[in-house]
């Protein structure tokens, strides 16, 4: 079965070889969408060791502010020219795994396909550098060990689905997908989301980052947007689940959060 997923990237050479060398680990092909990276992200991308899997490369002009809007609605359009089976919206900074030891990412969907479902839902871990910075183009599993289960609402992240389903996921801002028809499989896979490299990187992601007014308007992004620096200063360990091989699919579902961690009080 064939698995393409679709990331929109702009500047993002810290996180993406590791992020294309876990897809290609996993069956899964990937199309680029760059929205004029200028940090070497495309001499990443453009690797021999992932050219194989690497189907299409598409430009988004840079306007000077963050659109997911605009990013959603062309990653859409490539999906809707794309020959395949299944299809991931992914981000850089995200690792996607079945909770099942040794099962491939692109297996773990076409089991869940010959189950007659087309749409999976992601259980998002938010890894946190307490006890060691994110390693670029680095080892297969981060030696970060504390995380979260951030999840405010269930399902939340349907992040995979057949492609001749014709869903989209634009109203949602790349939650969930609209269509009818829709099969969810009661079965989740794992999303870890390495939200910060190190607590420097958590003091600027979001406090430099410029968001497109109408999206702030509608409600997106109003956890980020506007934060004081301080407010991104990472919680304590003894605040977190820890996992304690980088290896281990034994990810602890317990006690979600509804907020972020910086949207806490506690």
């Amino acid at each position: 079965m064939i698995v393409t997923a679709v990331l929109a990237i702009r500047d993002e050479a810290a996180y993406l070889a590791n992020c294309l060398r876990h897809l290609v680990r996993n069956g899964i092909e990937f199309v680029i969408l760059d929205n004029d990276s200028s940090d070497g992200s495309a001499e990443i991308y453009r690797r021999p060791e992932f050219a194989a899997n690497l189907i299409d490369v598409r430009g988004l002009p840079f306007t000077g502010e963050f659109s997911l809007s605009e990013q959603l609605r062309q990653k859409m359009a490539i999906v809707d020219g794309l020959e395949t089976d299944w299809v991931i919206h992914l981000d850089a900074d995200e690792v996607m795994h079945s909770y099942r030891p040794g099962e491939r990412l692109n297996d773990a969907l076409a089991r869940l396909d010959g189950d007659g479902w087309n749409v999976v839902n992601f259980d998002e871990f938010v890894f946190l550098p307490v006890d060691a910075e994110y390693v670029p183009d680095g080892p297969e599993h981060q030696p970060m060990s504390f995380y979260y289960f951030f999840e405010p609402r269930s399902p939340r992240l349907m992040r995979a689905w057949r492609k001749t389903a014709g869903f989209s996921m634009t109203a949602s801002g790349g939650h969930f997908v609209d269509g009818p028809g829709v099969r969810l499989a009661p079965e989740h896979l794992a999303l870890r989301h390495y939200l910060a490299r190190s607590q420097e990187h958590a003091f600027e992601k979001y406090t430099t980052r410029t968001f497109a007014q109408a999206e702030i308007a509608i409600g997106w992004h109003r956890a980020r947007a506007g934060q004081p620096r301080d407010a991104f200063q990472l919680p304590p360990a003894g605040a977190l689940k820890r996992l304690r091989d980088p290896a281990d699919r034994e990810l602890d579902r317990s006690d979600p959060w509804a907020a972020h961690y910086w949207q806490r009080t506690d």
